[in-house]
């Protein structure tokens, strides 16, 4: 199936979702690998949404799942996050999220959701950023850099994080999603060359493919996770809830009025 068949293919998907579920989506991109610029051929489409429902069923004493596991097979990997569990990952600067509104791959977007994404940066702890990508990359490390011979495609997946915490120490804002935007802005040049190799292996269908270990990479990612591990960050103080409070109550009561 071609891309564009692809694309429209999922927003159907989405509009379906929503009558099955009784829901609106307020937002809906690509994630993962598709979303940094790395996909390989064979990669499944991994479709991310933020909805709401209507407000009666936010006043239930049983409360409704705040997640829904809409699709998962080969091509597909639809799910969704209630805004209301989005809200709570927000007020803890989870990056996966900013990652999300971040996506160059939009399927679905709202006002209402321009307008979220405009209160976002209220939210951001450096300290719970560079630990989550920190964290990522070191457990990479361990799951896949134990031999002389590794399979090349990994060093992206560790790559990634760690260029996220560099951004994150030398520019003191969230970094970008895309994988390119990292490597142009924080890579040392010398190491590009590196780079645009793993990301020829990594998108051709023989993506499987072992080599050595690169020595040049393994000291850049072992000195940036080091200098993460100290990086000195001012004690960092959150705001309360009641921003995220009031945005939802608005988003919600928006429904009423639209008729959902």
């Amino acid at each position: 199936m071609k891309e564009n068949e692809i694309t429209l293919s999922i927003k159907e998907r989405l509009t379906q979702i929503e009558q099955r579920e009784n829901i609106r989506i307020l937002y809906a991109c690509e994630s993962g690998s598709r979303a940094w610029g790395f996909a390989s051929p064979d990669s499944d489409y991994d479709v991310r949404f933020i909805f709401v429902r209507p407000v009666e069923d936010y006043l239930r004493v049983k409360e409704l799942p705040d997640y829904i596991d809409a699709e998962l097979n080969e091509v597909y990997d639809i799910n969704g996050w209630d805004l209301k569990k989005y809200f709570k990952q927000l007020y803890k600067s989870n990056p996966v999220i900013f990652e999300w509104a971040d996506s160059p791959i939009v399927y679905r977007t709202t006002s209402e959701w321009e307008h979220v994404k405009a209160n976002m940066q209220d939210f951001v702890l450096q300290v719970a950023m560079i630990h989550h990508y920190r964290g990522m990359a070191k457990s990479n490390v361990r799951s896949n850099f134990a031999t002389s011979e590794v399979v090349l495609k990994k060093y992206l997946y560790v790559l990634r994080p760690v260029l996220a915490c560099v951004w994150i120490m030398q520019k003191h804002t969230v970094p970008p999603t895309e994988f390119m935007k990292l490597v142009e802005e924080v890579l040392p040049e010398e190491l590009k060359a590196l780079v645009d190799e793993l990301l020829a292996v990594k998108m051709k269908s023989g993506e499987k493919e072992n080599g050595a270990r690169i020595p040049q990479i393994d000291l850049f990612i072992e000195s940036k996770l080091n200098e993460a591990t100290v990086f000195p960050v001012n004690e960092e103080v959150q705001v309360n809830y009641e921003k995220l409070d009031k945005l939802f109550l608005e988003i919600v009561q928006a429904g009423v009025a639209g008729g959902v």
